[in-house]
């Protein structure tokens, strides 16, 4: 069974603390680059005091952001606080969160001055008369699970063509090579590089995406792209499948041919008044590796063809680490990885660059920037080993709680 953090309530947190301060428990107080065992020696309403086991140990700063991690009664315990003071006794500040059973081998920490982080793109003089999308997609062969023929490019043509016709009265590809969007919603599928999945076009879009990566369009992001104008009726996708259920259309999906951070094309299944039935997500699935099949072969033929092509480097800002992977920020105009994108970095440690590659785990967007989780997929021991010492210091072994 899966090991979950689980957030400890303000009454629970008070009670623990309380009990680790008469049980003169140690805790591991770990900042950027340091790792400072202490013993709690009160808790009160607004603070925490802590004693560390040890003279001569580097010092914390005020205002300073560390982590917190204890056992307690055979549970991992974790916090994050604040240095209020460090003399004569440590003070940190209450905690506003605590969890326990966490499910992560690791804390997590600000990173320490000498550890950064640049992302290798591939695409840095790709430069391309085709709509740019907001999705940020690597050209790989993906895992093959809808019976296409991969090899080589005429079958797996075919071999879509074969699937498609017994699902869609219609299935086609159409390259953006020497032309753009032909409508609406192609348009719409290229800038936001997700399928545009039209079940019925008497019913609208669907309202969430069942994809944990996140593969199609929903209604609120419709609504987000148009703006004010969707929101006051005048949705100018609601009109054109309108006019399109007039003449005859049923169900489309319209799905981009993503190349890094272009859409060089789409793929279209329709369904029609000679076959009147809706498109499943089996239909999104066929169009959408088809689509990830067929980037892959225009890569490999050199179908845009690039001079010097090299990579693009692009700087992240860590916000925290652990010796598994990262949590870094780009700006709102970065790259917006899709999830579970492979990608390479280059990991500055202390003066030592090592090259990597970090799956990414997890996005978020928050306040004009976007976030994303990186779990390291290559990292020798001996490299990890590295990076564990630059966050938390060589003083005794790293925790290893109930997960991390």
């Amino acid at each position: 069974m899966v090991n979950v953090a689980v957030r400890i309530d303000r009454v629970e947190r008070e009670f623990i603390l309380s009990a680790a301060v008469e049980s003169r428990l140690d805790v591991r107080v770990q900042a950027a680059g340091r790792t400072i065992t202490c013993r709690l020696l009160s808790s009160a309403k607004d603070r925490l005091s802590l004693s560390p086991a040890s003279a001569g140990l580097p010092r914390l700063s005020p205002r300073q952001r560390v982590s917190v991690y204890f056992d307690f009664r055979g549970q991992g315990v974790a916090f994050e606080s604040i240095v209020y003071a460090t003399s004569p006794s440590i003070e940190l500040g209450f905690p506003e969160a605590m969890y326990r059973s966490l499910s992560r081998r690791w804390p997590r920490v600000p990173p320490p001055h000498g550890l950064s982080v640049e992302f290798l793109l591939p695409d840095a003089d790709l430069k391309l008369d085709c709509p740019e999308s907001e999705e940020w997609i690597e050209v790989e062969l993906p895992e093959l699970r809808e019976g296409l023929d991969s090899s080589n490019l005429v079958s797996l043509i075919e071999s879509f063509k074969s699937k498609a016709s017994a699902l869609a009265s219609e299935g086609r590809v159409v390259m953006y090579k020497d032309r753009g969007p032909a409508d609406t919603a192609e348009d719409l599928a290229a800038r936001l590089g997700r399928v545009l999945f039209v079940p019925s076009t008497l019913s609208g879009l669907p309202l969430a995406d069942p994809y944990p990566s996140g593969r199609i369009v929903t209604r609120d992001m419709v609504e987000d792209f148009e703006g004010p104008v969707s929101l006051a009726g005048g949705s100018r996708l609601a009109a054109y499948l309108s006019q399109r259920a007039v003449a005859g259309l049923s169900s489309a999906i319209w799905c981009p041919v993503l190349y890094y951070h272009y859409t060089v094309g789409v793929v279209i299944l329709t369904n029609g008044s000679d076959r009147p039935r809706a498109l499943d997500f089996a239909a999104v699935d066929l169009a959408w590796e088809f689509s990830r099949v067929l980037a892959w072969f225009l890569r490999r033929h050199d179908y845009f063809s690039v001079q010097g092509a090299g990579d693009a480097v692009r700087e992240g800002s860590i916000v925290d680490a652990t010796p598994a992977g990262l949590l870094v920020v780009l700006p709102h105009d970065g790259p917006r990885f899709n999830l579970g994108a492979s990608l390479r970095l280059r990991l500055g440690v202390e003066g030592r660059s090592i090259p990597c590659v970090a799956r990414v785990a997890r996005r978020y967007e928050e306040r004009g920037a976007r976030y994303f989780g990186l779990a390291f997929q290559n990292l020798s021991a001996g490299d990890m080993a590295e990076v564990a010492r630059a966050l938390y210091g060589a003083v005794e072994a790293v925790p290893q709680g109930k997960g991390g």
